[in-house]
């Protein structure tokens, strides 16, 4: 192939390679329209589309006694360490969108216990008589931890109401900055 031929189609191949870039350039260096975007209660539901939030892990550590048949004689105690998660129910949250105030409601329900853990490894025994340590006493003893545990964690409304206020304040730092992306003149109020 001559010299001249190969310049004749390398110009070709250019001017093809131009020709394409003149067509897709402008549409990849075209700036988008801004598009209007609404906050809608559906919208923010999907969002919050989780099932729980787990907002406070509490540790304990506690001691007890685990009784006779008789319910009057303690045949040994246990000291155990166990720790109670407790947070809020996504699916109970309200969400309302309130145009005229540009407002978004968003209604926390109660935190709940989600859960009580009792850490078997910890768990440190004190008989009364030899005759009560049995090959079936740790399964008897985590049970009965797991109870207290469980009786004392609903017992405590601190823990409750800390777990709530955490909700309120993680609730909060998810939804605020989505609507403010959205629409900056909308306001969140978390409740």
């Amino acid at each position: 192939m001559g010299k001249k031929v190969k310049l004749m189609l390398a110009g070709g191949v250019l001017a093809v390679i131009l020709a394409g870039a003149a067509l897709v350039l402008p549409r990849l260096l075209k700036t988008k329209e801004p598009q209007v975007t609404t906050i809608t209660k559906a919208s923010l539901e999907k969002v919050l589309e989780i099932s729980d939030l787990e907002t406070l892990d509490y540790t304990y550590n506690s001691i007890v006694d685990v009784m006779d048949v008789d319910g009057e004689t303690a045949k040994y105690h246990v000291a155990y360490e166990g720790v109670v998660t407790a947070g809020i129910d996504f699916e109970k949250i309200g969400v309302s969108v309130e145009d005229d105030t540009k407002t978004v409601v968003v209604t926390i329900p109660e935190a709940e216990v989600q859960n009580v853990y009792v850490d078997m490894g910890t768990m440190e025994y004190i008989f009364e008589k030899d005759r009560y340590e049995t090959e079936t006493v740790s399964q008897e003893a985590y049970h009965r931890c797991c109870e207290d545990l469980e009786k004392k964690a609903k017992e405590e409304t601190s823990l409750l109401t800390i777990a709530r206020d955490n909700a309120v304040e993680a609730v909060n730092g998810l939804i605020a900055p989505w609507v403010e992306q959205m629409d900056e003149e909308y306001q969140v109020e978390v409740r």
